[in-house]
Parts: C-alpha cells; sequence; structure tokens
C-alpha cells in the first residue's frame, strides 16, 4: 500500500556538526516505509562511518529504528583515489543511486545531510504524483543567500536559459503551490526510480557541482521538474 522509499544522500565528516540533529528527525519521519542510506566519502579509510553507525546503534536501538538506517563509505565502495570534493560527492550520489536501482525501491528522496525538512516530508512530496519534485531550502550565507531554485527565461523559439531568482521574485513564488522549475538541486527532492535508470550523476570537471548537470540531463531529455512551493526545508549550511 505504501511505496517503498530510499532516503539517502552523500556525507563527510565534513557535515558532522549537525548529524545528531539530522538523523534524530529523518528517524522520526511519518512515513511508514522508508530506509535511510548514507554514503560517506570522507578519506579516512572508514572510520567516520563507523563512528556514524555507532552513534545510531547506540541511541535507537531501544525502538528497533535503527534499522532503517546504514552508512557506507563511499570510496571504500568504489576504491577511489579521488580527492576532488565536487568529484567525490558524484562518487557518492551515484552510490545512492546505484543502492536504489539494486533493491525494491520506487523512489528516493534525495536528502543532503544538513536539510531539515518537516517530518512529513514523503508525503507532502508524493501527494503531488510527480516523478521528480522537491522541497525548497536556501543556499549560501549572508547577502548571498539565496533559494536553491531556477526558473527558465526564455530567449528565442525553443530556446531558454536557466536564471536564479531575484530577491523581489522569491515572495511572489513561494505561494504554497506546485511549479515547474528548470533546477531545484539535490538537496530535498523525490525522484523515481524510472527516471534515475536514464540519468548517473555526474561531475565533468567544470567547477559545477552534479546537481547542476543532473538538472540539464533531465531537460535534455524532456523530463520536468516541480517544486512544491508548501515546502520549506531549514538548511544549516556552513562554510568547510
Amino acid at each position: 500500500m505504501f511505496k517503498k522509499i530510499l532516503v539517502c544522500g552523500p556525507t563527510a565528516n565534513v557535515k558532522n556538526y549537525c548529524f545528531n540533529d539530522w538523523i534524530d528527525n529523518v528517524l522520526n519521519f511519518t512515513y511508514p516505509n522508508y530506509d535511510v542510506r548514507l554514503f560517506d566519502n570522507t578519506n579516512d579509510k572508514g572510520e567516520n562511518t563507523k563512528k556514524l553507525n555507532k552513534y545510531v546503534e547506540d541511541n535507537y536501538s531501544d525502538v528497533g529504528i535503527n534499522k532503517k538506517f546504514f552508512c557506507q563509505n563511499s570510496l571504500i565502495i568504489n576504491n577511489s583515489k579521488e580527492t576532488d570534493v565536487i568529484s567525490k560527492m558524484a562518487i557518492s550520489h551515484n552510490d545512492c543511486r546505484n543502492y536504489l536501482l539494486r533493491n525494491d525501491y520506487e523512489f528516493m528522496l534525495h536528502l543532503e545531510t544538513d536539510v531539515f525538512p518537516e517530518k512529513n516530508i514523503i508525503e507532502k512530496l508524493m501527494f503531488n504524483l510527480k516523478p521528480i519534485v522537491g522541497g525548497l531550502y536556501y543556499i549560501d550565507e549572508g547577502k548571498y543567500r539565496s533559494l536553491m531554485a531556477q526558473r527558465v527565461i526564455e530567449i528565442g523559439y525553443k530556446r531558454g536559459i536557466s536564471v536564479n531568482f531575484k530577491s523581489d521574485e522569491e515572495i511572489n513564488f513561494i505561494d504554497g503551490n506546485l511549479k515547474q522549475v528548470s533546477h531545484i538541486g539535490l538537496g530535498c527532492v523525490l525522484i523515481h526510480r524510472d527516471y534515475l535508470k536514464k540519468i548517473k550523476f555526474r561531475f565533468a570537471g567544470k567547477g559545477m557541482h552534479p546537481d547542476t548537470f543532473f538538472a540539464e540531463d533531465c531537460q535534455s531529455l524532456g523530463y520536468k521538474i516541480f517544486a512544491d512551493t508548501s515546502c520549506i526545508a531549514e538548511h544549516r549550511n556552513k562554510t568547510w
């Protein structure tokens, strides 16, 4: 009755500052059929991975909820010597994808480990009946703080460019409705497995993150991305 959901994302020891709160939030999601899998790209031979698993085992075993959670070391899985941060993230993104496709999950909720959505986020996003739909959150800091969503501006016949919202446009955009966007990041997005069969997360050495390439690949395949503007998550990002 309830489709099986994989809540997943990359992590690393630089995100440990909010892991305890993050896992407490995620393991108390109200949706009844989901698992949590993180792929850790800390280059420490798996020590941080062990630390995260032990924390969940020590703090949640009394209610059995730790069975929903497991963290794997992404670099060990891939035997990677990669040192570039963005490239390591792409490896972990693909570990999430590959894990979903090897198992019987219908949707992935890709959730970054410093993003805190409401506890019924899975139900709210699934209610939209869209294969790619995400919640909103803000990125960057100080005067550069902005909404992680982009829209398309038409520049010619069947041609457009993806641009950020201006600060005065964000207010009108966030009205509680479902809206099509060109880019919503990978911080809090629900993706159907059929779409992940067609798209791998990638990094091309251009300084752009895998979420940018994901949006580009969706556009090239004609896959529509939607934002549920009633869902706004807290993003506890910091410089690292």
